[in-house]
């Protein structure tokens, strides 16, 4: 049976930033940090997409989009361990270090589908658990997205090939 969704209903989606994304990216992170109440910077947006494109292989991100505007993002850093034999480049976690949807797109769960695309990415590139440290508001999206409490930090154990 298909579920039909009304034409007027915004359908949000995601996807895997490129480099081409990297004042997308600066601009969110902006947008969150004057949310939570940091003050505007002159060439913050230059420094911080500089900054995400040198280091973009370990720094994935997953940009929201919702009747044709940016509606949040999800920024994880990828800690890789050194190799050791026979485990071919897997392991290790993608750990969620910026999480952000704005405020008037907040009721479409637009946060649960970037958590969602994060751990699909990390269980099929081999990654061994996904973590972050939940907000008061983002408890309960990282339980239903699968995530375990363990204190501070939520956790995923994807296991050995997804």
């Amino acid at each position: 049976m298909t579920q039909q969704v009304a034409d007027d209903v915004p359908q949000p989606r995601t996807r895997r930033a490129g480099p081409d994304d990297a004042l997308v990216l600066a601009a969110l992170t902006l947008q969150c940090a004057r949310h939570r109440g940091a003050p505007a910077e002159p060439g913050f947006l230059d420094r911080f997409a500089s900054a995400w494109l040198a280091s973009v292989a370990d720094r994935p991100a997953w940009i929201a989009e919702c009747s044709g505007e940016h509606a949040g993002y999800l920024m994880a850093t990828r800690h890789r361990p050194l190799p050791w034999p026979g485990d071919r480049g897997t392991g290790g976690s993608l750990m969620v270090e910026q999480f952000f949807v704005r405020p008037e797109f907040r009721s479409l769960r637009i946060g649960e589908l970037l958590l969602t695309s994060a751990r699909d990415w990390a269980r099929a590139a081999g990654v061994s658990a996904l973590q972050m440290r939940p907000g008061r508001h983002t408890r309960s999206l990282c339980q239903r997205v699968g995530l375990s409490d363990t204190g501070d930090l939520m956790e995923l154990r994807l296991g050995a090939g997804g």
